[in-house]
């Protein structure tokens, strides 16, 4: 068995994975991680070691205190992946991407891919059929809209997201509502159509938390995947660890 952990901003995901099997999974906020680990490796004593993805740095020496004598590795593009970047410099590449393109290479080889992950940013990044990975976009997510607006105003008021409206807003806050969701939707739309014309064909994927606030008939039409960063952690686990 081995054990993923996807530590963001304000969340941590654990997965436990039985080879290539989600045996468990849990989202907990941050100050519950040490509390929620003890459980998990008190409750799969058989797993035999750990990667972890890294947004959020501020207790890392904590995580690695309890994880030990654990052996566990970092997502980073010191590992074996499998992809090549153009990426400069490739150290700069966020392990949350590192873990989605290798995702990408091993679940659609030979194909070119669009993934899109809606997180508290929001991050789209191309690979083509090659196995190159082009770059990508990296732009505010949902909440961090909100937040932008509410903090960079003193008129507009602190929101969160909302798929109740109408796509002309009556008051100020249906009209921010309108403003975040059919931003991003339109944003989407449009890179999606930019990259299909040099890309053919594309294989679009979503993934990350807030893809369940995207409109059905964008989602319907593409593939959801939502634990593919997880996916892509366990296979650059089984392919580094020593």
């Amino acid at each position: 068995m081995r054990l993923v952990i996807d530590l963001g901003n304000t969340q941590i995901k654990y997965y436990v994975f039985d080879n290539d099997q989600i045996e468990y999974s849990c989202i907990v906020f941050i100050d519950e991680w040490r509390k929620n680990l003890i459980g998990i490796k008190g409750d799969y004593p058989l797993i035999e070691n750990c990667i972890i993805s890294v947004v959020n740095r501020t207790f890392i020496k904590d995580l690695k205190r309890e994880l030990t004598p654990l052996p566990f590795i970092f997502c980073s593009t010191k590992l074996k992946i499998p992809f090549k970047t153009i990426y400069e410099p490739k150290s700069k590449l966020g392990s949350d991407r590192i873990a989605l393109l290798s995702a990408c290479a091993i679940e659609y080889p030979n194909n070119n891919i669009l993934v899109i992950d809606l997180g508290s940013c929001i991050t789209y990044d191309i690979l083509d059929k090659k196995g190159l990975h082009h770059g990508g976009v990296i732009s505010p997510g949902y909440y961090m809209r909100y937040k932008a607006m509410h903090k960079f105003s003193n008129m507009l008021p602190s929101l969160e997201p909302n798929n109740n409206f109408n796509l002309l807003g009556t008051n100020t806050e249906s009209a921010m509502h309108v403003g975040v969701s059919e931003g991003i939707n339109s944003e989407i739309i449009g890179l999606i159509t930019k990259y299909e014309k040099k890309f053919y064909p594309l294989t679009v994927i979503f993934t990350g938390g807030d893809t369940e606030r995207l409109p059905k008939s964008l989602k319907n039409s593409i593939f959801a995947q939502p634990n593919f960063l997880a996916k892509g952690l366990n296979y650059l686990l089984v392919n580094n660890i020593n």
